[in-house]
C-alpha cells in the first residue's frame, strides 16, 4: 500500500508539472524553480552565508535571467566578495557587480524600491573604486523620474554637495599656515603650476558644491545639515580668495548660513526635548 501511495504521489506530481507546461509552457516552469531557488538563497545569505546563497542565486538566473530581483541579490553577494578581496581580482569582482545592478536596472521596470537599490549599489561601487566622476552621475540618477520624491532629491543633491566639498577641503589643507590663527586664512597656492592646479581644483569644487547645495535647500529650505555645508563652502571660497573685501563679505555670508542653522537645529531640538517630557507618564 505504501508503495502504491508513493506511486500515485509521483504520477500526481508528474500530472501537475506535464499540466503545467501544457498550459503555460516551459517558462512557467523555468520561473517557478528560479523563485524556489531565490528564496532557498535569501534564506542562505541572511544566515551569513553569502557564497552558499550566490551559488543559488547563480542557479536562479540560469532557469530566469529576466528576473530583476535575483541580478539584485546576485549583486549583493558580488558586493560582499568585492569587498573582501584583493589586488586585481577585487576590481574584477565590483565590475562583475556594477553589471550584475546594470542588469537589474534595465528589468525593474515601474518598481522604485528596487530601482533606487540598483543605482545606490551602482553609485557605491563607483565610489570604492574611486571614480567619483561616475560615482556623482549615478547618484544624481536618483533624484530623476516620479520616483524621485523631494526627500530623495534633497538628500542625493546634499550628499553631491558634501563630495564636492571634500574635494575642495583635501586641496586647501595641503596649504594651510600651521602657525595662522585664523583657521579660514588665505592659501598661497599661486607659487607654481602644481600649486595654481590645486588651486584652480579647491576653486571649481567649491563653485560645484554650492551648485548642488542650493538644490537640496531648494527642496527643503530647512535641511539644517545642507545650510551647515552651505557655510562650509563659502569658507572653502574665502580660503582660495586674497581680497580682505571679498574674504570679508564670505566671512559674513558663512556666519548668517551657520548661525541660522544652529537656530533652527536648537529649536528642533527643544520641541523634541519637549515632546518627550510631555510622553512620559504623570505621576
Amino acid at each position: 500500500m505504501r508503495v502504491f501511495r508513493q506511486f500515485v504521489t509521483a504520477i500526481g506530481v508528474t500530472f501537475v508539472i506535464a499540466l503545467a507546461m501544457l498550459s503555460s509552457g516551459c517558462n512557467y516552469i523555468s520561473k517557478v524553480v528560479a523563485k524556489d531557488k531565490l528564496n532557498q538563497g535569501a534564506i542562505l545569505y541572511n544566515q551569513g552565508r553569502f557564497k552558499e546563497a550566490q551559488q543559488f542565486f547563480r542557479d536562479a538566473l540560469s532557469w530566469d535571467d529576466t528576473n530583476p530581483v535575483g541580478n539584485l541579490f546576485l549583486g549583493a553577494t558580488l558586493v560582499k566578495d568585492y569587498k573582501a578581496a584583493t589586488g586585481p581580482d577585487k576590481e574584477k569582482l565590483a565590475n562583475e557587480a556594477l553589471q550584475t545592478y546594470k542588469r537589474a536596472l534595465d528589468l525593474v521596470g515601474s518598481n522604485c524600491k528596487n530601482r533606487d537599490n540598483a543605482i545606490s549599489y551602482i553609485a557605491s561601487i563607483y565610489q570604492d573604486l574611486d571614480k567619483m566622476d561616475q560615482w556623482r552621475e549615478w547618484i544624481l540618477k536618483r533624484a530623476e523620474g516620479e520616483c524621485a520624491s523631494k526627500d530623495i532629491q534633497a538628500t542625493t543633491n546634499y550628499t553631491v554637495a558634501v563630495n564636492y566639498w571634500d574635494c575642495s577641503f583635501q586641496q586647501t589643507k595641503r596649504y594651510a599656515d600651521k602657525v595662522a590663527k585664523d583657521p579660514f586664512h588665505y592659501r598661497n597656492m599661486d607659487y607654481s603650476p602644481e600649486a595654481l592646479a590645486d588651486k584652480q581644483k579647491a576653486e571649481s569644487c567649491a563653485a560645484k558644491g554650492l551648485e548642488y547645495v542650493e538644490k537640496a535647500l531648494a527642496m527643503d529650505p530647512e535641511y539644517v545639515d545642507a545650510m551647515f555645508y552651505k557655510s562650509l563652502l563659502y569658507r572653502q571660497q574665502q580660503m582660495l580668495i586674497k581680497d580682505e573685501a571679498k574674504r570679508k563679505e564670505l566671512d559674513e555670508k558663512a556666519k548668517k548660513i551657520s548661525d541660522q542653522a544652529s537656530a533652527l537645529q536648537q529649536k528642533r531640538e527643544a520641541a523634541a526635548k519637549q515632546k518627550e517630557e510631555q510622553s512620559k507618564p504623570q505621576g
